[in-house]
């Protein structure tokens, strides 16, 4: 091996070096080793990790998460405006209803039309929320157990892109797609729903919708049904 060849002059040197010193050679090269490996096995974590599925599932739909949300919340006046929203609903006492966050799901098909799952409601509509939350917290859950949102505000754009209604109930933030969080039957669910609406009759101005499996549509801006 040729003697300019830096691999046998380290070599060399190391040959040189007393037992002990060998042995402490050792100690550093093996300490150096599993630092570079657990750099190694943090910067596989934190890439696989960026590769995780920006959704969980709940009943067969997608829902943005937590980490979604929170990087909605950075951007411009979003967090803000969420902030004024909660203490609105706060304020009209229907907070309880559902986590104020939950208003903010646009859809569950975000992904597959290219649009951002949460979306803040103009102020000028967030009345329009209140009863619908009052109805959904005193007669729905009551009757079905609790649920959880899929849709509530949408933009145009959004709405149009995922085949909405040019009227729906979902851009003036007045109607909600739900789902049940317990495993009642798709017929149990329709059949209290339907007993629901009946009861609570054209006063209510409840719109009901059932959709494929147990997804179904609450507003109070219209007694109707489809």
């Amino acid at each position: 091996m040729p003697s300019g060849n830096p691999f046998f002059k380290i070599r060399r040197r190391y040959e040189r070096l007393p037992p002990s010193q060998q042995t402490n050679w050792w100690v550093v090269a093996g300490l150096v080793a599993l630092l570079l490996a657990l750099l190694l096995a943090l910067w596989l974590y934190l890439h696989f990790k960026s590769l995780e599925k920006p959704y969980y599932e709940v009943k067969g739909y997608r829902f943005a998460t937590q980490a979604s949300l929170k990087q909605f919340l950075r951007d411009g006046r979003n967090r803000r405006a969420f902030g004024e929203l909660t203490s609105f609903l706060e304020s009209a006492g229907v907070a309880d209803a559902t986590a104020p966050e939950n208003l903010l799901r646009q859809g569950s098909d975000w992904l597959d039309i290219d649009e951002a799952p949460f979306a803040i409601p103009p102020r000028d509509y967030w009345n329009n929320m209140l009863p619908t939350l009052k109805l959904i917290r005193d007669e729905v859950i009551p009757a079905i157990g609790p649920v959880d949102v899929v849709s509530a505000f949408r933009t145009d754009r959004y709405n149009r892109k995922a085949g909405g209604s040019k009227g729906s109930k979902h851009k003036t933030f007045c109607g909600l797609d739900l789902v049940p969080r317990s495993n009642i039957s798709r017929k149990e669910l329709i059949e209290e729903l339907r007993n629901l609406h009946a009861r609570l009759g054209p006063d209510s101005h409840m719109g009901l919708g059932i959709y494929s499996g147990v997804r179904f549509h609450v507003d109070t801006c219209g007694f109707r049904s489809w």
